[in-house]
């Protein structure tokens, strides 16, 4: 419950920040520097947060981690310009990077063979707040106006905050021996995580540039309602909700990952490619479906299977690795888009996502090999 709350209070309003930056009159390489902030601040504190986790209370961080949820879109509702956004982006990040304590204490609730599982379910409860977040973000924004998703975000950070205080932990995960830099780099060098945090690099990038970012400005351009923009959001969770499901009671019982992972980079890819040639918003909500499986197939998928080899009392450091790694995709995404859009255009820089999407199906079809990343139900 409070995993759900959490999102929906990190998600509720990022429909409404690139086109209330455009309305500001915000160029697209400064949105994408905007944007990248996100991304930046978890690949820096991500790592020290998943080692800190591993010995001080993982409850601790969630708590900190809701606050913060709440006091970024606060920032950005008070201030409203190009500073305030960039702070609130920022410490939006600092909120996400509270992740990893979260995933791992939802998984030490299950056994370790069904670390892939328990991951899928915890993204389950995490797509679900966020579709709840895009529904009332639209209802709020089509009746007060985009601003009114600002203070919703905010009402669902301090409710998650106050939510969390009840969260339990087991006293024995709590007091560990921190691991040391050298005993760092042995579990970031674990070839299963390796890999995997490599694609999910990938996978958070083109994210980052497409929709969670500029596909809102797309959606623009070709007369979307401020409420429309944020149910293009609805079309694209709806399918990864069911899917999330799917996967956690029967698909990973008889199709490896692997395959699941190289299916979902290439139907990312068929996304990057239509959304330039939609004209109406009806046919971008066909394509956020597209996206939306997309993204589940890939970033479940890889986040699971990212810590199934790691011993539980190292989860927390490989989980920081992990989540840290891909803030890099999470921070040049957003750049690189904004730096195409205004030296060519909107349209090349999703041509050039498709082709970075092909290109990682192409590299998961070639590094994710069965004897490595084996569903625990094979």
């Amino acid at each position: 419950m409070v995993t759900a709350v959490f999102w929906f209070a990190q998600y509720a309003y990022t429909p409404y920040v690139n086109p209330q930056l455009i309305v500001i009159g915000v160029s697209a390489s400064v949105i994408g520097f905007i944007g990248g902030a996100y991304g930046f601040t978890q690949f820096v504190l991500r790592i020290p947060v998943g080692i800190a986790a591993d010995k001080w209370q993982k409850k601790f961080f969630i708590c900190a981690g809701s606050l913060c949820a709440g006091l970024a879109a606060l920032c950005m509702l008070v201030l409203h310009n190009p500073a305030g956004f960039l702070i609130g982006r920022a410490l939006g990040g600092v909120a996400a990077s509270s992740w990893v304590p979260f995933t791992v204490l939802y998984s030490s609730y299950h056994k370790p063979e069904h670390a892939t599982r328990s991951i899928t379910m915890i993204n389950l409860a995490n797509q679900a707040g966020r579709l709840a977040a895009f529904l009332m973000a639209g209802l709020f924004a089509a009746s007060f106006g985009p601003k009114s998703a600002f203070l919703l975000s905010a009402a669902g950070g301090f409710l998650a905050f106050g939510m969390s205080l009840l969260v339990r932990e087991d006293k024995a995960s709590i007091g560990r021996k921190p691991m040391t830099f050298r005993e760092l780099i042995t579990v970031g060098g674990e070839r299963n995580l390796l890999i995997t945090s490599i694609l999910a690099v990938l996978v958070q990038l083109i994210a980052f540039a497409t929709y969670n970012t500029f596909t809102a400005n797309h959606a623009v351009s070709v007369g979307a309602s401020a409420s429309q923009i944020g149910y293009l959001h609805v079309a694209l969770l709806s399918p990864s909700i069911a899917l999330n499901f799917c996967l956690s009671k029967f698909i990973l019982k008889r199709v490896d990952a692997k395959y699941l992972v190289v299916l979902g980079f290439a139907v990312t890819a068929l996304y990057c490619m239509a959304v330039p040639f939609t004209t109406a918003v009806w046919q971008l909500y066909l394509t956020q479906m597209l996206g939306g499986i997309g993204n589940t197939l890939t970033y479940s998928l890889l986040m699971g299977l990212s810590v199934q080899k790691v011993s539980q009392e190292k989860r927390g450091a490989a989980m920081g690795f992990h989540q840290s790694i891909y803030g890099v995709g999470m921070t040049i995404g957003p750049l690189v888009m904004g730096f195409l859009t205004d030296t060519i255009n909107l349209k090349f820089g999703f041509f050039f996502m498709a082709g970075i999407a092909a290109l990682s199906t192409l590299t998961a079809s070639l590094f994710l090999h069965r004897r490595y990343l084996k569903s625990p139900y094979h």
